[in-house]
Order: C-alpha cells, then sequence, then structure tokens
C-alpha cells in the first residue's frame, strides 16, 4: 500500500472522527439535539464519468448510470436536496446558472429510485430569490420533474462549529443542508464558470448558496474559507455542468460574449462523489492545473477529496 495514500486516509479518518465529536459535543446542550448529516452510504462507482453530448438532460442520467445508477445512492423514502446554482437573474444561455435540464434529470432519477421528497434550494444574492429562480428556468423544470422549489427562511440558518478549520471556527449553515431530519442525500450541482475572487466556480464554491451570514466577508482569503466551509457539508453527489462554461466576468457574466459551448471545451458533464475531483477536472476545462487552484488545493489539504482525478468513464451521446 502507498504510504502517502495510507497517511492521507489516517488523517481524514481520524479528522472525520474528531469533528463527529466535536459537533455532538456543540450540541450536548441544545434542547433540539439535532444531529448532523453524515455522508450517505452508498455503492457508486468511485472516479469521475465525464459524458459529452449536445442533450443535457440525457448527458447528465448518462454519467449517474456510468457511476452506478441512482439507486445506489437514493433509498426509497429518502429525502433528496438539490442545490444548484440559480443566484442570478440570468438566461440558461448566459451560463451563469446551472443548466435546468441537468436538475430535471437529477429530479426525476431521485423519483424514480425512491426519494419521499425531492427538494431544490438555492440562498440568493438578491433578497428575493424569485426573479433568479424563475429567470434560470430552474424552478419550471424541477417542478415538472416533481421536486419541490423552496425558498430559504431566514430563521433557519445555525451557526455550527467548524472542527479544524483554517480561516473558520464557525459560521451559519441553512439546515436544510446539514440536518440529518431534513436531509438524506445532499446533491450539489454547480455551473463551471470564472469567479473574479477565486479565479473558479464550481462545486467547492457553490456552497456559499448554502450558507448565511455577511457572505462578503468570505471573499478576503477566500480559498481556505472555502475548504473550511466544506468541512461541515457533507455533499454526496457533485454534478458540474460544463455544458456551457463562463469564461469571463464571473460569477454573473455581462454578455453570450462571455460563453464557450464549444464541444472542445464544453459540451460535457462532470460527475463523482468526490468534490475536490471534480473541481479538479474543471480546473483543466480552463486550462489550468488543480493546484493552480487555491480553494482545491486548501480541501485536497484538508482531506475532502484527491486532487489527483481519474476519468473512470468518459462517453457521449
Amino acid at each position: 500500500m502507498d504510504d502517502r495514500f495510507s497517511r492521507r486516509a489516517f488523517l481524514a479518518t481520524g479528522g472525520a472522527v474528531c469533528a463527529g465529536l466535536y459537533a455532538a459535543s456543540y450540541f450536548s446542550g441544545s434542547s433540539a439535539r439535532r444531529r448532523l448529516k453524515a455522508l450517505k452510504t452508498h455503492g457508486l462507482d468511485k472516479g469521475i464519468a465525464v459524458v459529452h453530448g449536445e442533450n443535457p438532460r440525457a448527458m447528465t442520467q448518462k454519467a449517474v448510470e456510468s457511476l452506478g445508477g441512482m439507486s445506489k445512492l437514493v433509498s426509497k423514502g429518502d429525502v433528496v436536496v438539490i442545490k444548484p446554482n440559480m443566484a442570478w437573474e440570468r438566461t440558461p444561455d448566459r451560463a451563469a446558472n446551472t443548466n435546468p435540464d441537468v436538475v430535471a434529470a437529477l429530479v426525476e432519477m431521485c423519483v424514480a429510485a425512491g426519494a419521499a421528497r425531492v427538494k431544490v434550494i438555492e440562498h440568493t444574492i438578491s433578497p428575493n430569490p424569485r426573479p433568479a429562480y424563475e429567470m434560470s428556468g430552474i424552478a419550471e423544470a424541477a417542478k415538472r420533474a416533481g421536486a419541490q422549489v423552496l425558498f430559504v427562511d431566514q430563521e433557519r440558518f445555525h451557526e455550527l462549529p467548524i472542527p479544524n478549520g483554517k480561516a473558520l471556527k464557525s459560521w451559519p449553515f441553512y439546515e436544510d443542508f446539514v440536518f440529518a431530519d431534513r436531509v438524506d442525500v445532499l446533491i450539489n450541482v454547480p455551473a463551471a464558470k470564472h469567479h473574479s475572487t477565486s479565479r473558479l466556480s464550481m462545486g467547492l464554491k457553490n456552497v456559499f448558496g448554502m450558507i448565511g451570514g455577511e457572505r462578503g466577508a468570505l471573499h478576503k482569503d477566500i480559498h481556505p474559507k472555502i475548504a473550511d466551509l466544506n468541512r461541515v457539508l457533507k455533499i454526496d453527489l457533485t454534478v458540474l455542468d460544463a455544458y456551457r462554461i463562463l469564461t469571463q466576468h464571473g460569477p454573473s457574466g455581462n454578455s453570450l460574449a462571455d460563453v464557450d459551448n464549444s464541444p472542445e471545451r464544453a459540451r460535457r458533464i462532470v460527475v463523482s462523489t468526490d468534490p475536490v475531483a471534480v473541481d479538479a477536472y474543471g480546473a483543466t476545462l480552463f486550462g489550468l492545473k488543480p493546484d493552480d487552484i487555491g480553494f482545491i488545493r486548501e480541501a485536497h489539504e484538508a482531506g475532502l477529496g484527491e486532487l489527483d482525478f481519474k476519468v473512470t468513464a468518459e462517453l457521449a451521446v
């Protein structure tokens, strides 16, 4: 066995145990005594699935199927929360939000696997989320596929400790993403895009839509903070929408000139249970190495996933 891998696995496991004990002690004094969500035990294959094509719904279905299918993750009666990027008042062709067909495909697969509820939620930039939900096309697509599309309730953010946090010791998280009585399976569905502060925005950065607090304050020294937030959130599946890529003026974009939809660079869906590996692959779509991006490197060093990704299935539909 590779000694470096053994040591990394030991540290990651030890960190997870410590995190659980720390979280348990934190809630022991709470009248609610709410248990934090853990990663779902599943039968999905390891590695990354990449599917190329022209139909994002079919591409998403094929990518998940190539890892074993949604029934390997979602059990009958599960509550599934899907977190797309739908923070911006932009139409799908602007690539600022997740493609609505990708979200719809995931909802349909979760329903078919027996999920009791599928919730689609985003904490948008604007205090009025409705325009972004509607303009993105995600709200309508998700509802038609069988999901409940919900707005956040500002009373339901909870300050949680961040065990072993490098830059953050605690932060407010939305309960539907973190508590075991609110979610069994958490699916993160980011868009692949440029970001003016973090350089790129993909899965690890997409968790900003799962938290509250003064999010603008996180932009200073942002890279370790992104990793710290991901120490708390237990994301079971990451589905990167790279059907279109926002190459500049992110995270919202200015015009169609900022979007690349060429098959050489875009027109692909990337799926894995390893959130770091997904972002590591995503960095290459921008002509970058994974360790060029601070938050990818920080998340790997925190034991949250692998920097050296392995594409185990590459298909076209």
